[in-house]
């Protein structure tokens, strides 16, 4: 699919050349390698989306800018034959020139969305946004982080390292099971239910039918209440009116 030339205005240049990079905008130069600049695509896509400009050069210690594009369009293949590999034009990138009478070449304006699934950059990474700053994910927290960020996990589905007695032996889930209709034994229908997996029980399995919750997944499913006496939009200890309730136990219970 050819990739259309778009005539600016000399106002539409202005906005280009003195808008501030931020978490959806950042500016190239033509002197970085195309494999480096995935590293920005990808960080927008992981993020929330935004607008990179490839043919503008920050010069002296102000950072000014000045437009430099282009020759043509077939001068930027080199680039657009990477970014094609990795992040093919379509729904979620879009590729415009951007031409301006007075200026010199062609400006490679990419449109990157929101993208459903993780893209990794050239060597492998996947990168996030972080105000002006792309950041690598290099870590297994931070990728799981970015999986939930995505949807294409959830911590509920993950697996708590620990037996799947401690819910199918479990008083909650015996109880339950006196509840279902036709009557089940607790293991092969916590299994059916996907909530013991290889094994092991997933999140959601120790939440709704573990007996302490609390000991398999400690500082993340216990309730603390707090009451405050004071008109202040925050609370603080001397204005404490009894101390803290701790509500622990399985979901039911807790609720």
């Amino acid at each position: 699919m050819p990739i259309a030339v778009e005539q600016i205005t000399s106002d539409q240049r202005d906005i280009i050349l003195t808008k501030e990079e931020d978490h959806f905008f950042d500016i190239k130069s033509l002197d970085i390698r195309p494999a480096d600049l995935t590293h920005d695509i990808s960080s927008l896509a992981n993020s929330d989306g935004g607008e990179l400009y490839i043919g503008i050069d920050e010069v002296g210690p102000h950072k000014r800018r000045i437009w430099r594009g282009f020759a043509n369009q077939e001068a930027a293949n080199a680039h657009l034959q990477v970014f094609e590999n990795l992040f093919p034009l379509g729904r979620d990138f879009q590729y415009t020139f951007l031409r301006c009478t007075g200026e010199p070449g062609l400006i490679l304006q990419i449109q990157v969305y929101k993208t459903k699934g993780i893209k990794t950059a050239s060597n492998g990474t996947p990168y996030i946004r972080r105000g002006a700053q792309k950041l690598p994910v290099t870590t297994t927290q931070a990728l799981k982080l970015l999986e939930y960020n995505k949807g294409l996990t959830s911590f509920e589905s993950d697996l708590v390292n620990q037996p799947a007695t401690i819910i199918s032996n479990s008083a909650p889930a015996i109880e339950f099971m006196l509840r279902v209709v036709p009557t089940a034994e607790p293991e092969p229908w916590l299994r059916k239910q996907q909530l013991i997996v290889q094994d092991r029980p997933t999140v959601a399995g120790v939440l709704l039918f573990g007996e302490e919750p609390q000991a398999a997944l400690p500082k993340r499913c216990g309730i603390k209440v707090y009451r405050y006496k004071t008109k202040e939009s925050a609370g603080f200890r001397e204005a404490l009116a009894f101390n803290p309730i701790t509500v622990e136990g399985w979901i039911y219970r807790q609720i």
